[in-house]
């Protein structure tokens, strides 16, 4: 016996299971959607560093190639940051806490399992002003994190950048 379906359509099977056809496709909705299209699709760089990385004021970096645009900049915390009374800050050759800031970022909030994300636009302050973008690289550059402090004892995390 052969059965044929449509693309997208769908049936029940007696266990009450809905078994559909064809490729799936999500639909977003709510205030926390986001839907993101742009020529070659949205891509993803990380980087996992530790406080000895920080210490030794190593180059922590996730490279943009040009005419990227960043749709969000995140530390994945592995193991709680300590030892220091500073914080982590994100940014890039033009601002360097323009992606996360120490407000943000403060020793505080680098809890394991902590997740601290800023959308792709630069973290804008009270005299900032105009309409929010995400931010476009016309040349390559690098999304880098630093930190004032050398005085870390512990801690390890994963700096994502997701860009389209």
């Amino acid at each position: 016996m052969t059965t044929t379906a449509n693309r997208g359509s769908s049936w029940t099977n007696a266990d009450g299971l809905v078994v559909g056809f064809g490729t799936q496709k999500p639909t977003l909705t709510g205030a926390d959607s986001k839907s993101y299209v742009g020529k070659g699709g949205v891509k993803t760089a990380s980087v996992k560093f530790t406080y000895k990385d920080i210490n030794a004021a190593s180059a922590i970096n996730a490279p943009v190639a040009a005419g990227s645009k960043i749709v969000e900049v995140k530390i994945v915390v592995d193991v709680a940051w300590a030892g220091a009374s500073n914080a982590l800050i994100v940014g890039d050759g033009s601002d360097t806490d323009g992606f996360i800031t120490t407000a943000a970022a403060g020793v505080a909030s680098l809890t394991a399992g902590a997740v601290i994300a800023s959308n792709g636009v630069y973290a804008y302050g009270a005299t900032d002003t105009g309409a929010a973008e995400l931010k476009l690289y016309s040349s390559a550059d690098t999304i880098d994190v630093a930190s004032a402090d050398t005085d870390w004892t512990a801690g390890s995390a994963v700096l994502v950048v997701t860009y389209i």
